[in-house]
C-alpha cells in the first residue's frame, strides 16, 4: 500500500502544471522519502495547487534535511543523480 502512495505522488507531481525543475524535485525527494512521508505529502498536495506550490517551494530544502536521517538513501541519490544534486548546493 505504501508504494501506492509513492506512486500516486509521482503520477501527481509530474501531471501538474509545475517547471520541469520542479517537478526533477519531487523526483529526487521520492527517491528518499519514506511511506509515511509519501502517504501525507500524496494527501497535502491533492487537497490543492496551493499546497502544491507551498511544498515545491521548501522542497529543496526538505531534500537536503533527508540527508541525516537516510544516509543510505542518500548514497544511492548521489550515485544516481550526483550531478544535479550537485547544482542544487
Amino acid at each position: 500500500m505504501s508504494d501506492t502512495f509513492k506512486q500516486k505522488l509521482i503520477d501527481y507531481t509530474q501531471a501538474s502544471n509545475l517547471e520541469p525543475e520542479q517537478k526533477k524535485l519531487w523526483e529526487l525527494f521520492t527517491k528518499i522519502s519514506n511511506p509515511d512521508e509519501d502517504e501525507a505529502v500524496f494527501e497535502a498536495i491533492s487537497e490543492s495547487d496551493d499546497n502544491l506550490k507551498l511544498l515545491t517551494t521548501f522542497l529543496r530544502d526538505k531534500i537536503f534535511d533527508m540527508k541525516a536521517s537516510n544516509e543510505k538513501a542518500w548514497d544511492k541519490l548521489m550515485t544516481e543523480y550526483g550531478d544535479y544534486v550537485k547544482t542544487l548546493m
